[in-house]
Parts: C-alpha cells; structure tokens; sequence
C-alpha cells in the first residue's frame, strides 16, 4: 500500500466547487460535501491529475472549475524520437482480482501494429506488466524504445531501480516481505536488458489515442471467452 498523501481534492458538486489543498478543517474539501445531497469529489496525489479528471468529465462544469480549466495550459507531450520505437501498454482487470487483459500498439517509422491478450483471473497490476513484456518481446531486434504506460507502478517501479533492488534482495522488499509479481518482473528486466527502455507515465483517459486504443483492447481481451488461467497469479 502506498504510503503518498493526496495532495489536492476537487468538488464538482458541492457547497463550494472548486480545487482544495486539504480534506479536514476549516475550507477544506470536507466542510463542502458533508451532508449534502449529490455531492461529487475525488482526491488526487497531484494537481496535474485533478485537472486531467476534470478534463475528462462528460458534463457541464460549475463556472469555477470550467474558469480555472480555461486559465490552465494544456500538457503538451515532448517530441518523440522518431529512431526509435514508439511503445503504448494498458492493462485491466474487470473486477480485480477478475478476468484481466492487456493491449498494446507499437509504433514505428510509419509501420503500427496492436496486440493483446487475456486471463481467466489475475490483477490490474499485473496485466500493466504484462502488457509492457508482450511488447517489448514482439520486436524482433535490440531497439531503442519509449514505453508508455498510465500505471505510476509499472513506471516507478522501473525508473526508480525497485524491481532491481527487489531481484537483488531475493525478490523480498523488507526482510519480511515478498515483492508481488516477482515473476513478472523478473520477465521484465530480462526482456528490457536486450533493449534500450525509457518508462514514460502518460495520465489515462487524457485523450492520448494510442493509450486509450490500448484502453480498449485490453477491456476486450478481458471479456473474451475461455480465457487461460494466469499461472504466475494462481501460484
């Protein structure tokens, strides 16, 4: 469990609509929906995220937030290296543990190919990983590679060297704790040493196409009939 504390709640529906930088006391995010009818809130880790929600709602928004939306930039992606491969993973699991898939396009110098699987019972987080093997084991060749994924665990995980401290130590993250997924991380760290990988967190639901294209494959595969058991996960 992550020990992070959210950072900023939005109210939609509330006494006050707005952006808050706390739950409790006095003007925090609490004080607008206690008690009232249909309230609408969520909590974020960052600010970047509560503005991306926000975003993504299908639904006229109070003047405050449709303001404060008008007044932010849009993210803006970096350019891409057109050298090397253009990697986009997602993975889901309906009911979590549930029957889960994974999507995931490749893209490179013009050519696009799609590719996605699924289990009769596993995990969102391991269907995020697996989607990042099964891509990264479809290229034929060592390539240069900029992987995406809206799951902070897969790409923390990876750019802050835990899954190699994990292997290091046993695949044990305390000294009475065993890292989940061990399998499927040491699967990734095999496929990732006959590559060069950059991890890159894209938010989900942000109108990325690719990433939303793997959105939807990977719910696809996740409802597909006589799905095989994930073995790594029922072990």
């Amino acid at each position: 469990m992550s020990n992070r504390k959210k950072q900023v709640y939005v109210v939609v529906r509330g006494r006050k609509p707005g952006l808050y930088a706390h739950w409790a006391g006095a003007g925090g995010a609490e004080e607008q929906v206690s008690g009232f009818d249909g309230a609408q809130f969520h909590g974020f880790y960052e600010r970047a995220d509560a503005l991306a929600w926000l975003r993504s709602l299908q639904q006229d928004l109070p003047p405050e937030l449709a303001q404060l939306l008008q007044q932010e930039p849009q993210p803006v992606e970096p350019p891409l290296d057109p050298l090397r491969v253009w990697l986009y993973t997602d993975g889901c699991s309906l009911s979590n543990p549930g029957p889960g898939g994974y999507g995931v396009v490749i893209c490179y110098q013009g050519h696009r190919r799609e590719l996605s699987g699924g289990f009769a019972l596993t995990t969102n987080n391991r269907m995020e990983i697996m989607a990042c093997i099964v891509g990264l084991r479809a290229l034929k060749r060592p390539m240069g590679v900029i992987l995406f994924s809206d799951s902070r665990y897969v790409v923390e995980t990876m750019t802050q060297g835990w899954a190699q401290r994990w292997q290091a130590n046993g695949w044990m993250r305390t000294r009475q704790q065993r890292a989940e997924n061990a399998d499927l991380w040491q699967a990734l760290l095999d496929v990732c040493a006959q590559h060069q990988v950059e991890f890159r967190w894209v938010r989900g639901h942000n109108g990325t196409p690719e990433n939303e294209r793997c959105d939807r494959l990977a719910d696809w595969a996740a409802r597909q009939p006589n799905l095989p058991p994930d073995p790594g996960y029922q072990a």
